[in-house]
Formats: C-alpha cells, sequence, structure tokens
C-alpha cells in the first residue's frame, strides 16, 4: 500500500463527518415520520453512487416503505449490475433496485405522486425529474424535500436551504414542503484522509478536488506527518524530484 507519491482528494479537508450509523438512522426516522404524517419523502439524489445508496439505505430499514426510483440513476444502476464484480454487495444492490417501483413513464410518474418516498435526480435541484414533483407538491406542508448530498453555491438545492425557494421551469417559486439535510457524503474525512495518507507514507502528497479555504487545513496536518504537500491550482504544473 506504500507509495512515493500520493494523489489525495480534499474534498472535506478540515471537516470530520457525523457518525455513519447514527446519520442514517436520523434520515429513516425522517422518512417515516414524514410518510406518518401523511406526506412524502422527495429525496435527490446524484444519478452515480448517491442514488444507490438511498435505496440500500431504505430498503435495509426494514420499514415498509413505497420507494419510486426516477431519473438517471435508473440507467446508471442498470450498468453497475451488469458488472457485479465491482460492487461491494451485488446482491444486496439488486434487491434493492428491484424492490424499488422505477418510474419509466408518464402515467408512472403520476402514481408516484401516491408514494412513500421519490428518489430521483437531480441531487442539487438542478433539473432532472425532481423539479417535476417538486412543482406538484411544493404547496403540501406534510411533504419534504430531504438532502442527502452537498448542494453547491448557486445550486437549486442550496436556494432552497437557503430561501425556501427555488427557480422552478423559469419561475422563482416558495416551497412549502419541510426541508432538511443529512450528512451521508461517500467522501473520506478529514481524519480519515489522513490516516489513509499515513498508511500509504508518501514522500509527497498532491491535493486536488477540494476547497481552496480548507485544503491548507489538510495540507499541515500531512506536513506535521513528514510529507511533502503540493496544493496545485487548475492549469498549474509542478515538478517533483
Amino acid at each position: 500500500m506504500e507509495c512515493d507519491i500520493l494523489l489525495l482528494e480534499s474534498t472535506y479537508a478540515g471537516k470530520e463527518h457525523p457518525d455513519r450509523v447514527e446519520e442514517e438512522a436520523r434520515f429513516i426516522a425522517k422518512v417515516v415520520e414524514v410518510v406518518e404524517r401523511g406526506g412524502i419523502a422527495i429525496i435527490p439524489a446524484f444519478a452515480s453512487g448517491r442514488g444507490q445508496d438511498i435505496l440500500r439505505i431504505l430498503y435495509e430499514s426494514g420499514f415498509d416503505l413505497n420507494v419510486h426510483y426516477d431519473g438517471m440513476g435508473k440507467a446508471v444502476s442498470q450498468i453497475w449490475l451488469e458488472h457485479p464484480e465491482y460492487l461491494d454487495n451485488a446482491t444486496n444492490f439488486e434487491a434493492a433496485f428491484k424492490w424499488s417501483r422505477r418510474v419509466r413513464s408518464k402515467s408512472d410518474r403520476k402514481r408516484a405522486l401516491h408514494a412513500d418516498d421519490i428518489v430521483t435526480t437531480s441531487g442539487m435541484l438542478d433539473g432532472g425529474p425532481a423539479l417535476w414533483y417538486l412543482n406538484r407538491l411544493r404547496m403540501d406542508s406534510k411533504c419534504a424535500v430531504l438532502f442527502t448530498g452537498y448542494q453547491a453555491e448557486g445550486s437549486g438545492g442550496r436556494k432552497l436551504l437557503e430561501k425556501r425557494s427555488l427557480p422552478i421551469y423559469g419561475h422563482n417559486v416558495e416551497i412549502h414542503c419541510e426541508v432538511d439535510q443529512f450528512q451521508l457524503s461517500n467522501h473520506a474525512g478529514h481524519s480519515q484522509l489522513v490516516e489513509f495518507a499515513e498508511k500509504c507514507n508518501p514522500k509527497h502528497v498532491i491535493l486536488f478536488h477540494g476547497d481552496p479555504e480548507t485544503r491548507p487545513d489538510l495540507a499541515t496536518a500531512l506536513e506535521a506527518k513528514g510529507m511533502i504537500v503540493h496544493s496545485p491550482v487548475n492549469g498549474e504544473s509542478i515538478t517533483i524530484n
């Protein structure tokens, strides 16, 4: 596992994730709360990785949930299942995928409006079926939008979190649904990044994919372990001797 040069993401430099098991439990508890009060949980999810993970969490929860799955994640999931050797637990994921009700038509989409949960793209509410559902359910305070991923500045999701409104089909509309966010990132947290780098024991570390404001926190931690850290910006070349 040791190497001379390590290229390391720094997405969550300087930040730690909450306990994963506890956060999944908090997420499921909110989903059940929404369903029991007669609402629908709209769960925006990225097409590759997050949507599949959310299906797994819902499937493994043990609750009798009526989950509809819409958006580009369906096609991505089919590709995943064609290559089970690359999945941690292909059998379990296939079961979760088949357990969900895949939305394939306009009539399926209308039926999903009577579901318990709708897992759909886009994960940041910048397009996709998520906006179609939200446009129809936005006045129902029993419903909820449950974010499970990072919402970038300027995205529809960030606007909803900050202003309780967002653009839908060219019009800025108020959202009366409950809005909540859960930290279910698949990126490593700060201490996990440091631990991984230590196990690789590199002389040089090249950091990428991170916030310029927090990346120095990770660089400092790695330098304290005796590593030489490089943080190039886009277009910059570095020379390592």
